[in-house]
């Protein structure tokens, strides 16, 4: 009889440990999705910068022939600063998604521990909204 409780409770045990895999990964690939979007975002503000300041600096050249060697000039100064920042803020991004990988890595427990009282919540709504049915 002890040997089936102890066998049971291994069997719930491993199924918490699982469901709390499973929540770090999908908590896991959130964080990704939105670092995703977030750089997708920062891309799409780079290249409508990069063309505002590229449609500038054609104006300028069109109405102030004289100015146009400034002008680009000063498109080049911009455009390389806003590609810096952009690379910057990519990077930052990575290191971001790294940290929260070495997080996991680095406390397994914590993690665990953190799934698992999400799953149990997750859980307990789930019951209850069919509790409610």
């Amino acid at each position: 009889m002890a040997s089936k409780d102890l066998a049971e409770a291994q069997d719930h045990l491993e199924g918490a440990v699982e469901s709390a895999r499973d929540a770090v990964e999908g908590g896991l690939d959130d964080a990704r999705r939105r670092v995703s979007r977030f750089s997708d975002g920062v891309q799409e503000k780079y290249r409508k910068l990069s063309d505002d300041v590229r449609e500038g600096a054609d104006r300028a050249r069109r109405e102030f022939s004289r100015g146009a060697r400034v002008a680009r000039e000063r498109y080049d100064e911009t455009a390389e600063g806003a590609r810096r920042t952009y690379a910057k803020v990519r990077s930052n991004l990575s290191d971001v998604t790294g940290q929260a990988n070495d997080y996991v890595r680095d406390n397994p427990g914590k993690s665990v521990l953190i799934a698992a009282g999400v799953g149990f919540l997750v859980g307990l709504l789930v019951r209850r909204s069919r509790d409610d049915d």
